[in-house]
């Protein structure tokens, strides 16, 4: 009669163990700073949306002439990204005509773009008092630290089966396979280098027990 016996798994290699206990900590730490700044962000930017200007009604059949395509996009670009000089100078070259029709209006139509010119002072004043260009930068280079430090955490080799459970967790557990609104839960495009690593922790893990 043949018996089963139970081996026990091998003993991660202690060079192995401490570098992932680095890499975690690392990980550990540049996420705890990524909630931090996301936390004071939130925060700053809080205050930005309740501090900055109205948006002006600004009547785009004027400026731009009566046709379908006006929408919103249309008021969004002329808002915050239209360049207003040129525009301005269109409407003067043009002399009144509108891509649809003609409007000898221009002094009102130029009254309209500098509504726009105040908006955009008052804005950039508000941007500069809740110092919203360094928070973003902030914020930007904290999770560029965070999304290095999980990298470097997931690609690396695992140590034992725990450190594996961790990384398919992180890769495919319910908090990054959750649910969206009323769609079903999905798995992230994750690279190939990223799974790779997973199935060579197997293999290496597997052969080691």
């Amino acid at each position: 009669m043949s018996s089963l016996t139970a081996t026990a798994p091998a003993r991660p290699a202690a060079d192995t163990l401490i570098a992932w206990q680095s890499l975690m900590a690392a990980y550990e730490a540049a996420k705890a700073a990524d909630d931090d700044i996301n936390a004071r962000f939130d925060v700053a930017w809080a205050a930005y949306e309740a501090d900055k200007p109205a948006e002006p009604d600004i009547d785009l059949a004027l400026i731009f002439g009566s046709f379908p395509g006006l929408c919103e996009a249309t008021r969004r670009r002329l808002l915050h990204s239209d360049d207003l000089d040129e525009l301005q100078r269109q409407i003067l070259a043009a002399k009144g005509v509108t891509r649809w029709e003609r409007i000898d209006r221009d002094p009102e139509r130029i009254a309209e773009l500098d509504k726009v010119r105040e908006f955009r002072r008052l804005l950039a004043e508000a941007e500069q008092r809740h110092d919203l260009s360094a928070r973003d930068a902030e914020w930007s280079e904290a999770g560029r630290r965070l999304s290095a430090a999980h990298a470097a955490l997931l690609l690396a080799p695992a140590p034992d089966y725990e450190a594996v459970r961790c990384k398919l967790d992180q890769l495919f557990g319910p908090k990054v396979t959750g649910a969206v609104a009323d769609e079903e839960r999905s798995v992230p495009p994750w690279g190939a280098e990223l799974t790779d690593a997973i199935i060579a922790d197997m293999a290496r893990l597997g052969g080691a027990a």
